[in-house]
């Protein structure tokens, strides 16, 4: 069952008031009635089991029959930094990686990228990107929604990424592989995961990379394409974590 997401200012004596936009989503799209179950998560970190009470034309009354606090995560949250890749690619990404519970996005712009979004561009990009991330953290019942960061060149990204493990994924290296990298028993920081374009890193960019004591690794003999080896490496991660 889907997992909505409201503000904690919207819950009231046990009652939650739902506004739009998801008011309209859950009224219009869904056809919810009185009576029907809703699971709701706030900023706080809580998770409501509700029932609807009553439907205006403006807002849906929901009554509070249980609350589920979160706890803590014991995993490190995982930053996916990722070239842009072409047409849906990059959206198909963002769903995947966060059912896969990535907790930032960062999408870069890399020297051998092949979409060129404008600056002009960028904030509708960004918007999109955000409500794929909503859906499919609502899908997946999550207990957050992952961080969308602005698009940023990959210099300007190293510049602010400070501590965690850092990772690049790089194919024709004799790197170790991603299954058998050495991972602390407790990670500080997290960890980033570089994921390049179609056409690879380039010299000039694993260097920069190499200056901030980036860990190199592979995914194995093969070639694959950057959606896949984003996914891929996610997967390996998130279970080398017990996350999945």
């Amino acid at each position: 069952m889907p997992v909505y997401f409201i503000h904690s200012t919207q819950v009231e004596d046990e009652r939650v008031i739902i506004g739009n936009p998801l008011f309209t989503h859950l009224s219009k799209s869904l056809r919810t009635r009185p009576g029907d179950r809703l699971i709701l998560n706030d900023d706080r970190g809580r998770r409501y089991q509700t029932t609807i009470h009553q439907i205006t034309k403006q807002a849906i009354y929901a009554n509070v029959l249980s609350i589920q606090e979160s706890s803590p995560s014991s995993t490190p949250p995982i930053t996916l930094a990722q070239a842009l890749l072409k047409g849906e690619k990059m959206a198909w990404v963002i769903q995947k990686a966060t059912e896969l519970g990535v907790h930032t996005l960062a999408p870069l712009v890399t020297e051998r990228i092949i979409p060129r979004v404008s600056p002009v561009h960028a904030p509708k990009f960004q918007e999109r990107w955000e409500r794929i991330a909503l859906e499919a953290a609502q899908q997946s019942e999550r207990w957050n929604v992952p961080t969308i960061l602005p698009i940023q060149t990959f210099q300007e990204f190293l510049q602010r990424e400070n501590g965690g493990i850092l990772i690049m994924l790089a194919e024709r290296r004799e790197d170790i592989s991603l299954s058998k990298i050495l991972l602390p028993p407790e990670i500080q920081g997290g960890i980033t995961l570089f994921i390049g374009p179609e056409g690879g890193w380039t010299k000039e960019e694993r260097q920069a990379a190499q200056s901030l004591n980036v860990v190199f690794a592979t995914l194995g003999k093969g070639i694959l394409r950057a959606e896949t080896a984003s996914l891929a490496s996610l997967a390996i991660l998130q279970a080398r974590l017990n996350y999945l």
